[in-house]
């Protein structure tokens, strides 16, 4: 009787090995899984500025966050029947390139609008891109 138990047991124990494999060959397969899609850069910005918050100079001061270098951000429409540049959508551009360098935080500078010689209307603003910890260090 025990032969019997114990050579179930061997076999159920193949098979939950065989399983195992099965489960990280599988998982090991879909780690380099991306999603392609025709919405191109614009859907990229979006998915990327969504992981990064921007901050004012007095509330990063409250984290202890890593500065990890200015991100910048230029919009030139060419004529005036063309979309204006707008602040929100260089914030977005800032964010998703602050994503790109690892990080989760900007804190925007600048943004500035003038003329430009080959710009009907031109847009630029610039950002300090951060890695910030999830927890305050100061109230």
């Amino acid at each position: 009787m025990a032969r019997l138990i114990q050579a179930l047991w061997l076999s159920e124990l193949k098979k939950m090995k065989k399983i195992a494999i099965f489960i990280v060959v599988l998982v090991s397969g879909c780690s380099n899984f991306t999603v392609s899609t025709n919405l191109g850069p614009y859907a990229n910005t979006a998915v990327k500025s969504g992981s990064v918050k921007e901050y004012s100079q007095e509330e990063i001061g409250k984290y202890d966050a890593t500065p990890l270098g200015y991100v910048e951000a230029a919009f030139c429409q060419d004529k005036a029947s063309d979309p204006r540049p707008s602040k929100s959508g260089l914030v977005k551009t800032l964010k998703a390139r602050a994503s790109d360098r690892g990080g989760n935080g900007i804190v925007v500078e600048q943004c500035q609008s003038f003329g430009a010689e080959a710009c009907y209307k031109y847009m630029e603003c610039r950002a300090l891109a951060y890695k910030v910890p999830y927890k305050r260090s100061m109230p």
